[in-house]
């Protein structure tokens, strides 16, 4: 669970003043030391720890997590974040650093648009010079990318931050490592479990970094560009680009390493011999603020259309709106409570004629039970055909018959829901499978990964006929506008994307949210979009402009999953607060709370009509919850 502002660590040496964040299996806090200042502490998700699925490897974690601490603590530099304590609390392993005010670079990206040469290059000198140290050390950082930059508030100072996939190397000697990377600043060593290891790996995601923060593009990814599409030079995008910066660049990101610098001092030399690194003022060389800032990723072969990026502020709060009486129809109850799972239930979907309910489960099974009775029908899945790891997201095509399933193996699964007859098993992501969604015509499944894309593949062969890219960070959540025409999208970068279906093209950037989207849903006509999100929100979007029609707040926690009544008047949200919210889209006011889960609630899901509401939670349990009146009424 959480900490709380005001909760003593080691022994009185820090005190929690807030959360700052959370990621797969880490949260951040902020907090005080004995002499009042600010420190920021990294820490691992408990539930991280007590899941089934992770108990197995829970030493090795609390290990890989110590070691990250370590790492940094001897790497002692002004861009460098630095160490100031590692320990133990609440059976919990912690690390203190330094906190540091400013943004990160994909914020600022996101805010103001492209950095200016001069900058961009100040930046990645210093970072270079950080990048040095490490590499002296026996350390490479495999992470670089502008999220993991911060410029310090008022100076023009960057720090290089997250060392949690920090890995000792020796120059040149095959090494097994953790395959993780994040797509376009990754080299395709990075793709592989083993492979000699050299500074030029995080050459390659250095100068990736430059080439986003000139262009404002995210590169096409190694994987991609194995696959034959093209590296467009940066100066593609930006023609302000010096010939020397742009010729550096593309040669820090060749494909096979022995042909890049290999060192970051050699790259650097590359760089500063156009003599454009030099020192300068924030004030003199900030790119001028865009209305519409964006990051964009280029499309093969085509120069990329311009995707606009709506920021609008909130316009109306739920909770300042004035409350209005609740007729006996808003009464709920819970009426069911489903075991059977072995883990946390992390999804669930209801078929479309009402009688099936399907859940996923962090114990890798899918399970089919009667929504009326709460019987198990079937599980999906033996002997070589089942999920490996744990379920994350399903899906029922609309006409009932495919059940669509993907988790934490890397894997989409088609089944026949009426026999659990496995159909086929796509390969298609390399990462997590978070989200998935059926087209209106039950013709393409849209997946969203944590390897930052969008796929959209054709249900009838299992061939991915388009794969969308531009997000920065995984991919939560994917929806299909009710005519089919659009996929909207969102995750970790905080953004919403909308993609026209026939062309791939982005249409639409849609930022607003604080915190991870997590979850979206259209309505009926097409022309309102509902996201919830990790800053504890619930947005309505307009479909075609992309303005932020109102706010519903309320819940003291992420937001994990909403859904939308049929007749679009009632909106269910399940948070990590352990409650579901029941809202009136019409009068904007909340219905009622719903309570009974004892952990966080991951998926929620309407009965077509409307009558009938199914959650999953972390606490292993499915249960049903009914409108009170629905027989009277």
């Amino acid at each position: 669970m959480d900490w709380n502002r005001g909760q003593s660590l080691f022994g009185g040496r820090y005190i929690i003043e807030a959360k700052l964040g959370e990621g797969g299996i880490g949260i951040t806090y902020l907090a005080r030391n004995q002499m009042s200042e600010l420190r920021v502490i990294k820490t691992l998700k408990e539930e991280i720890l007590n899941n089934c699925t992770w108990k197995s490897h829970r030493d090795k974690l609390r290990q890989d997590f110590r070691s990250e601490g370590v790492r940094l603590a001897v790497c002692r530099h002004p861009h460098i974040v630095q160490i100031e304590n590692i320990f133990d609390d609440y059976d919990l392993p912690c690390i203190v650093m330094e906190y540091i005010e400013g943004d990160d670079l994909g914020k600022r990206l996101r805010e103001r648009g492209t950095l200016l040469q001069n900058e961009a290059l100040l930046y990645t000198q210093q970072i270079g010079d950080a990048l040095t140290v490490i590499h002296q050390k026996g350390l490479l950082h495999r992470d670089i990318k502008p999220r993991n930059i911060i410029i310090r508030a008022g100076k023009p100072e960057a720090v290089l931050i997250d060392f949690g996939i920090a890995r000792e190397f020796i120059p040149g000697v095959i090494q097994r490592h953790t395959v993780y990377r994040t797509p376009g600043f990754a080299p395709p060593e990075q793709y592989q479990l083993e492979a000699p290891r050299g500074e030029y790996i995080d050459v390659y995601g250095l100068a990736a970094t430059l080439y986003t923060l000139l262009t404002g593009i995210v590169p096409t990814s190694a994987d991609e560009r194995n696959r034959n599409t093209p590296l467009l030079p940066p100066s593609h995008f930006n023609p302000n680009i010096s010939s020397t910066v742009d010729r550096a660049i593309m040669r820090a990101m060749a494909m096979q390493p022995q042909y890049r610098p290999q060192s970051v001092k050699e790259w650097l030399s590359l760089l500063s011999s156009s003599g454009d690194v030099e020192d300068i003022h924030l004030s003199e060389t900030r790119s001028p603020p865009t209305p519409q800032p964006e990051i964009l990723f280029n499309k093969p072969f085509n120069k990329p259309t311009k995707a606009p990026v709506i920021t609008n502020t909130p316009v109306i709060q739920s909770s300042k709106l004035p409350k209005l009486p609740i007729t006996p129809q808003f009464t709920w109850q819970c009426v069911r409570t489903i075991k059977g799972h072995a883990g946390m239930v992390h999804t669930v979907a209801i078929s479309p004629d009402g009688q099936l309910i399907v859940s996923g489960s962090g114990d890798n099974n899918i399970k089919l039970w009667k929504l009326h009775t709460g019987r198990n029908v079937r599980n999906f899945g033996r002997w070589f055909s089942a999920h490996t790891d744990s379920v994350w997201t399903v899906a029922i095509s609309p006409d009932g018959q495919i059940l669509a399933s993907g988790g934490w193996d890397n894997t989409i699964k088609l089944w026949f829901l009426n026999t659990g007859k496995n159909i086929r098993t796509l390969n298609t992501h390399t990462n997590w499978v978070n989200s998935l969604a059926f087209s209106p015509n039950g013709k393409f499944l849209a997946s969203g990964s944590s390897d930052c894309t969008v796929k959209l593949t054709l249900i009838s062969t299992g061939d991915v006929i388009n794969t969308f890219f531009g997000h920065t960070d995984a991919v939560r959540t994917v929806t299909f506008s009710p005519d089919g025409q659009c996929i909207a999208s969102a995750g970790a970068d905080c953004t919403i994307k909308v993609w026209q279906v026939s062309t791939g093209r982005e249409i639409r950037t849609l930022v607003g949210h604080s915190c991870s989207v997590n979850c979206l849903t259209f309505d009926s006509t097409g022309e309102t979009l509902i996201s919830g999100s990790s800053d504890k929100t619930i947005k309505f979007w307009h479909g075609i402009t992309g303005r932020i029609l109102k706010t519903f707040t309320g819940h003291t926690h992420t937001v994990s999953s909403i859904a939308l009544s049929r007749d679009m008047q009632i909106l269910a949200s399940g948070s990590w607060d352990n409650t579901i919210k029941l809202w009136h889209v019409g009068m904007e006011t909340q219905i009622c709370t719903l309570t009974g889960h004892k952990n966080y609630i991951r998926s929620v899901a309407f009965s077509p009509d409307g009558r009938q509401i199914v959650s999953g939670s972390d606490d292993d349990t499915i249960k049903v919850w009914r409108n009170k009146d629905w027989q009277r009424m």
